[in-house]
């Protein structure tokens, strides 16, 4: 059976729905001004205001260190 299509990202989520790239160009503002206007309560999708993690503590010196301790 193929994969699905679908495979979802936090980090792609925010980049393509989140709301400096809807601000970066004029249709993204449009698309703001409407649901504004609509009297939306959530101007952006509901997993584009996520923060995601990026993984930069997870290769330190001071984790190894507590690895070998516990061993």
């Amino acid at each position: 059976m193929p994969k699905r299509t679908y495979q979802p990202t936090k980090r792609t989520r925010k980049q393509q729905f989140g709301f400096l790239a809807r601000m970066k160009t004029t249709n993204g503002q449009d698309i703001l001004e409407r649901r504004k206007k609509k009297g939306r309560w959530r101007l952006l999708p509901k997993g584009a205001d996520l923060h995601f993690k990026r993984h930069t503590k997870q290769h330190t010196k001071a984790g190894t260190k507590r690895a070998r301790a516990t061993h």
